[in-house]
């Protein structure tokens, strides 16, 4: 138990806090056979028995009038149940105590005598009567990960850990159990640390894993004897490069899809474009290498004969690399380009779709794309040509067709684009929305019609990424964010 005078007083609340400079030591403890008591039968008592019973403990709860799932755990023999009031006996050769008492008062005693006896004690919610706190856990199978935030904040620990099961597939317990199974046979076979270290990496990172994951256990264990005579001959091979086109999304991080971290995680070289943000970015190894390639609307620090020269030249140096692209790498990404290069180089490459920028600016301003009796097609055009001019499109069919018009890289061109949907029918009326810096805390949006709209952006100005969004959905936008004329849910004007 800590001692109450190392705790301070909030200011704002009077409540007692640690103090900050103590950190608590994260311990995994092996509880096979040891008594584990907890005091007290209500929800909180059930919640730790449930975590405690995959651990082989000798579960005794104590309290006259037990919850009815603990009432259930003791018909199955998962916990001992005693229905009567703590006895100082029950400490008797307990490992661990967990005090779920309502009453402070009950509590104070339970603790003080667990102490006594040296043993552990957790007073559920009551920092300060806790030897230890237990963490929000991460389980795969036999791996585990623990959270803690020194039980200062239990929430902010079950938010961690929804992100870290989340980025954390459900297969990796049976990666963890392969590992296992193999450790053995694989440290009798390599002599070394640095051997047996770059051994597990080829593992990890390889057809043995990607085996393991996909649930072919049968092929997992025919390559990984084939890797262990291998490394055990000293014939590891040099690793094959390999290039992922990865979609950073619309610059809002949490948009990142779980493959595409993995994959940040994972590169050696990242190369990246002018719209992915250094939120995502930092989302990469820290020994990576990043490289900026500049890509942008107009504004190119490299060729894209140059980006694909660097990717084939780093994958074959056996390297991992990202290419990073904001939005999608096929949704006017030139992605397909740069997969052309990797392929006719004879070098692997994958895709990770991201979020394009229509579906993440219309998903933040509440406009549906397509919607019954409104808009039944939704079209991506881009209004940026390889010359820098307006591509031609069937601007007939896309006046008539009734749907919603996505238009990528169209501001500088805004004019002319407005003025080829006019002519070909589309009436002027149509509402109209351009979004800059979608998703981002400096995204703007001005609203307007095909009448309107190349005034206002003319009159702002945007100076990033800006999409543009035509049709009649595009009156269902909830606006209420920063608009250009300051007035959050003002009409689109004529």
């Amino acid at each position: 138990m800590m001692d109450p005078q190392s705790y301070q007083t909030d200011a704002l609340t009077g409540a007692l806090q640690p103090p900050q400079s103590r950190s608590l030591l994260p311990v995994f403890l092996d509880l096979g056979g040891q008594r584990v008591l907890v005091v007290g039968g209500n929800e909180m008592a059930a919640a730790k028995c449930r975590l405690l019973v995959g651990t082989g403990a000798d579960i005794v709860v104590v309290d006259p009038t037990p919850a009815d799932e603990l009432r259930h755990m003791a018909e199955e023999g998962e916990v001992r149940l005693l229905h009567r009031a703590f006895a100082l006996a029950d400490l008797e050769g307990a490992r661990l105590c967990y005090v779920t008492l309502e009453d402070a008062s009950a509590a104070e005693a339970v603790v003080a005598e667990a102490c006594a006896r040296g043993v552990l004690v957790n007073a559920v919610d009551r920092r300060l009567l806790c030897d230890f706190v237990t963490p929000a856990i991460v389980s795969r199978g036999d791996m585990t990960i623990a959270i803690g935030t020194a039980g200062a904040e239990p929430a902010l620990a079950r938010d961690l850990r929804g992100r870290v099961e989340a980025a954390i597939p459900p297969g990796y317990d049976k990666l963890s159990s392969f590992c296992r199974d193999w450790r053995a046979a694989a440290s009798v076979a390599l002599a070394g640390r640095d051997l047996r270290r770059r051994f597990w990496d080829d593992v990890l990172d390889g057809p043995v894993a990607e085996a393991v994951l996909a649930g072919n256990r049968a092929e997992a264990d025919r390559l990984m004897g084939a890797l262990v005579v291998r490394a055990a001959a000293g014939r590891l091979s040099v690793p094959q490069g390999q290039a992922q086109l990865v979609g950073a999304g619309p610059g809002d991080p949490d948009l990142l899809t779980l493959k595409g971290l993995r994959a940040l995680q994972r590169a050696d070289v990242v190369l990246y474009d002018k719209l992915v943000g250094p939120e995502v970015l930092n989302l990469a190894r820290r020994d990576a290498r990043r490289i900026d390639v500049g890509k942008r609307c107009g504004r190119h620090s490299l060729t894209q004969a140059v980006i694909n020269t660097l990717l084939v030249r780093f994958a074959r140096q056996g390297l991992r690399v990202v290419r990073l692209k904001g939005g999608d790498p096929f949704v006017f990404g030139r992605g397909g380009e740069e997969m052309e290069a990797m392929r006719e180089a004879g070098l692997t490459v994958s895709v990770v779709p991201g979020v394009t920028a229509s579906v993440a600016a219309a998903a933040r301003l509440g406009i549906p794309l397509t919607h019954r009796g409104v808009s039944r097609s939704l079209h991506l055009i881009t209004a940026h040509g390889a010359d820098g001019r307006l591509p031609e499109h069937n601007w007939k069919a896309l006046a008539q067709v009734g749907g919603t018009l996505a238009v990528y890289m169209g501001i500088r061109t805004l004019p002319q684009l407005v003025d080829r949907l006019a002519e070909a029918g589309l009436p002027l009326s149509t509402p109209v929305m351009a979004v800059e810096n979608a998703t981002l805390a400096t995204q703007r949006t001005i609203p307007g019609t095909l009448h309107s709209i190349a005034e206002r952006v003319a009159e702002t100005a945007p100076d990033g990424p800006t999409l543009v969004l035509i049709g009649q959905a595009v009156a269902l936008a909830h606006l209420s964010g920063p608009y250009i004329d300051g007035i959050p849910g003002a009409a689109m004007r004529a």
